[in-house]
C-alpha cells in the first residue's frame, strides 16, 4: 500500500489523503469526512503503519498528528506542542518521529509499546 498527500489547497481541492493498491488504484480517501475522522486542513507527511493505519502530520490550524486506523474512524494523537509538523515516520522501537519545522527540531512520541 502506498499513502499520497494532496494538499489542496494549491490546486483549489479539498486537502485529502488517498491510499493506493498496489495495482495504483485507489482504495481509501482520508481526511474529508468528518464522521470518519479529523477533515484535514494541510496535509503533509504521511506514512503507514504495519497494520495499515495512515499517520498523517496536518499543520493546519491545529498542528497535529492524525492516525487513521485500518478499520474504525480517525483521531489525533499529537495535539500539543507542534508548530507547522511537516514530515514523520515510525522508528523500530515503536516511536513516531514528527519533523517540527517552526520549533527547527525532530520530535519523538511513543506510538506502539516495542515489540519483545
Amino acid at each position: 500500500m502506498m499513502a499520497v498527500s494532496e494538499r489542496g489547497n494549491e490546486t483549489g481541492r479539498v486537502p485529502c489523503i488517498k491510499v493506493l493498491e498496489p495495482g495504483w488504484n485507489t482504495v481509501r480517501v482520508l481526511g474529508v469526512c468528518a464522521g470518519l475522522g479529523p477533515v484535514l486542513v494541510c496535509p503533509w507527511g504521511i506514512c503507514i503503519d504495519k497494520d495499515g493505519s495512515v499517520l498523517v502530520a496536518d499543520w493546519g490550524e491545529d498542528h497535529r498528528v492524525l492516525l487513521y486506523p485500518a478499520q474504525g474512524a480517525g483521531r489525533a494523537i499529537v495535539t500539543q506542542g507542534l508548530s507547522s509538523p511537516r514530515g514523520l515516520t515510525l522508528l523500530p522501537e515503536g516511536q513516531l518521529a514528527v519533523s517540527d519545522s517552526m520549533h527547527h527540531c525532530i520530535k519523538i512520541y511513543q506510538y506502539k509499546a516495542p515489540q519483545d
